[in-house]
């Protein structure tokens, strides 16, 4: 590591002094704050965090002046990151020196090169409370559509009982997941200090992972606030300091206007209806009711086994599959497909048995259902031997990908072929990338009628794996693997949301492959739900993310990943005792109301009655007041006029249909068939343009519980890469490359419309609402 205009000697001297405070017995290890005056910087901090803020004094933990802050951290790592001093006296910010932090290479995760500082004067118990503070800039974007990331973290390192060293989970109570732009801005990350796990000799840090990307990120106003020993909360720090606004929340803002024009001319169609009578002849004056029934668009959700696996015939189990119908029309089992519960290692609740009885039940109801996933380079998740020939762990991938895939060919619509190939690329690191292609033609083989998406993190949630993805697309596509639909995980962190018109950028990015793109598992998460600042910006942000993406012509579908868990995890639309939440309601405001078709009218002296309608799955009710019929149809840009015969006699009674889609037949057109693709959700035209990315973020731990969200910690910490993996997500879509798949875009107008009535029509009519 190199220093611009400080010698190494002079740099590490307070460290020195440090050491040598905490080592001495007979010394008293007196903070920092104690031995020196602050500078002109701490000072200005204490004044803002107190005067400005009305936060209580705390204690400067590392030191008092900027010199010395910077002293305590350094990069650890790799062989390919460098450190350096830079003057920033004449940037226009309080500050006047800062730390350049430069990674050379992509990193193989998040966490290969950290910018860490122990903290040796002190220690720490469950309870006690800490604000870091930093001032970041990115230098430069990893690529031409990404920004650098970092994530702060404060942990213990430990020695395990064992006699290993351990690392407890990141105790940063606010987002820890920053993409630093190109000027400077201060950051804090609120610290509620947990409980030591079980072991000896703790040794407490900051850290900020810099492994995120090629990148170059400066550091500079780094603090550590000691609040413990007064009555600040971390709520009052939280909502003091953290903000939850992002660029382009306004209700008046320039692209929501913009998303809404394109919704009316993408999502919606002209529809007419005819009306004659047994004799053929246009009926004029009768009264037509147009009732959606389902979107042509995917609104899916999570299915998660982890709740209701073990407990199927259970009243909460029931509500679970009731409310599950109600809000959405697609699904996906968020861990039950992967290797390990399949192979029986996740117990009883979520296992092969559970999973097929899932699917099987979900097939029943006409729900589409997205397998997810058959590749996800991790040797224990794919269950797959490091130690073999190349050969020999192809050949272990490749039947893993069989046995799943074959299992469920011609049930479900698409899968996840390849999951998370830039965050995590062991196998093909070892035994080289051209196996790949040998995986799709598996998979392809094995379940010829599904879909095969390619799904990555920290793409829409972040951006730090942008330009890898693009370009790992770009290769398969130009080797015919045969990718038919790019998916982004979309776990977004409250305080670090992603602007509505990058959202739109990135869909128009990837848009130019020329496949399906879809949100494979959107969650808003956040620590808790008692700061109503926090809830308010999270059904906002639910509300922007589902317009950008419905509002894209090559977006395909949204699949919730966050309808409910028993033990009330704040991103989840239902709470705990299933009480709808804020996010939950302005989910079904969109879905359900504002994008929602329920009209009713006569026709005119020709028969007909006309309307915009959004494309979807229909029942529509004629009736000139003796004679009534009602007939169910898709709607989508082919269907044309349809036709209502009303039949017998006036003053019969006639009984009204509605389990017939060939009753409804467009004029114009042949009617909609079960493997008709919407076009709404045709591919991308020529104004669309590169799609979304995701970073790091979320790459969570696969339980089944809930991963790493797009800026949620879990695991070892990644951030939108940690989130998501609550099961790892999966969301359908309706067309492919070459065209329409059966099952797909809301099953194609749920396979023809039969079974409509049993897939529980909409929310309102079951809730009894108008």
């Amino acid at each position: 590591m190199t220093r611009d205009w400080t010698p190494e000697h002079e740099r590490r001297s307070f460290l020195k002094s440090m050491a040598a405070v905490s080592a001495g017995a007979a010394v008293s290890a007196a903070p920092v704050s104690a031995r020196s005056s602050p500078d002109d910087y701490h000072e200005t901090l204490r004044s803002d965090l107190t005067e400005g803020q009305g936060l209580p004094e705390g204690e400067f933990v590392y030191a008092t002046t900027e010199e010395g802050a910077l002293e305590a951290f350094s990069l650890q790592g790799g062989e390919n990151g460098t450190e350096s001093e830079i003057d920033v006296t004449a940037e226009g910010v309080p500050i006047t020196v800062a730390d350049r932090v430069e990674i050379t290479e992509a990193p193989a995760n998040a966490y290969s090169y950290t910018y860490k500082a122990n903290i040796e004067d002190r220690s720490f118990d469950e309870g006690d409370l800490l604000l870091a503070v930093a001032y970041l800039r990115g230098v430069d974007a990893a690529g031409e559509d990404t920004s650098p990331q970092t994530q702060a973290g404060f942990k213990w390192q430990y020695t395990n009982p064992d006699g290993s060293t351990g690392y407890s989970a990141n105790m940063v109570a606010s987002s820890a997941t920053v993409s630093p732009g190109s000027s400077w801005e201060r950051h804090y990350f609120v610290i509620d200090v947990g409980a030591k796990p079980d072991g000896s000799e703790y040794q407490p840090y900051v850290e900020f992972w810099t492994g995120f990307a090629e990148q170059t990120i400066d550091f500079g106003g780094l603090a550590l606030v000691d609040y413990s020993d007064t009555d600040a909360t971390v709520e009052d720090l939280n909502e003091a300091l953290v903000s939850y606004d992002y660029e382009g929340r306004a209700e008046d803002a320039e692209w929501r206007a913009d998303a809404n024009e394109r919704i009316e001319a993408i999502r919606k169609t002209d529809l007419d209806v005819e009306v004659v009578g047994p004799d053929g002849e246009p009926v004029d004056g009768a009264t037509v009711d147009v009732a959606m029934r389902e979107h042509a668009f995917d609104f899916g959700g999570e299915f998660t086994l982890s709740q209701i696996g073990d407990r199927w015939d259970s009243e909460v189990a029931e509500t679970y599959r009731q409310k599950h119908r109600e809000n959405f029309n697609k699904a996906a089992l968020t861990n039950g497909l992967k290797v390990s519960p399949w192979n029986g290692e996740w117990g009883e609740a979520v296992s092969r048995e559970t999973a097929k009885r899932a699917v099987q039940w979900l097939l029943d109801e006409d729900v589409p259902t997205r397998g997810h996933a058959l590749v996800w380079e991790e040797w224990d998740w794919m269950n797959v031997d490091s130690e073999g020939s190349a050969e020999e762990i192809n050949e272990q991938v490749n039947q893993r990908i069989r046995n799943r895939a074959s299992e469920f060919r011609g049930d479900l619509p698409e899968w996840d072929m390849h999951n998370h190939p830039i965050w995590q690329s062991n196998i093909r690191d070892q035994i080289g990338r051209e196996y790949a292609l040998e995986w799709w033609e598996t998979a392809h083989d094995a379940a010829p009628d599904a879909q095969m998406y390619v799904n990555e993190m920290n793409i829409v949630a972040g951006s730090s794996y942008r330009d890898p993805y693009d370009e790992f697309i770009s290769w398969l596509m130009d080797s015919d693997a045969g990718v038919e639909g790019i998916g982004f995980m979309g776990h977004f962190d409250i305080t670090a949301l992603t602007p509505p018109e990058e959202l739109l950028s990135v869909f128009d990015r990837f848009g130019g492959h020329g496949v399906p793109l879809q949100i494979t598992e959107f969650d808003v998460q956040m620590d808790t739900r008692d700061n109503e600042a926090k809830v308010e910006a999270q059904a906002d942000y639910v509300r922007d993310v589902l317009t950008a993406a419905f509002s894209h012509e090559a977006v395909e579908g949204v699949m919730s990943w966050c309808l409910w868990d028993e033990n009330g995890d704040p991103r989840r639309y239902y709470g705990a005792d299933w009480e709808l939440r804020p996010h939950g309601e302005e989910y079904q405001r969109l879905v359900f109301d504002e994008w929602w078709t329920d009209e009713s009218g006569e026709t005119d002296s020709e028969g007909t009655y006309s309307t915009r309608a959004f494309k979807g799955a229909y029942e529509i009710t004629a009736s000139d007041g003796e004679r009534s019929k009602t007939v169910t149809t898709t709607v989508s840009d082919d269907t044309g006029a349809v036709e209502v015969a009303l039949e017998g006699s006036a003053g019969a009674d006639t009984a009204t249909e509605t389990d017939a889609p060939d009753t409804a037949t467009p004029t114009d057109t042949a009617t909609p068939t079960d493997t008709a693709a919407p076009t709404d959700t045709a591919a991308p035209t020529d104004t669309a343009a590169p799609t979304d990315t995701a970073a790091p973020t979320d790459t969570a731990a696969p339980t089944d519980t809930a991963a790493p969200t797009d800026t949620a910690t879990g695991g070892d910490g990644a951030t939108e890469a940690q989130t998501g993996e609550d099961g790892d997500a999966a969301t359908d879509t309706s067309t492919s490359g070459s065209g329409a798949l059966p099952g797909s875009g809301a099953v194609a107008g749920l396979a023809g419309l039969a079974g409509l009535a049993g897939y529980g029509l909409s929310r309102r009519n079951e809730d009894g609402d108008e």
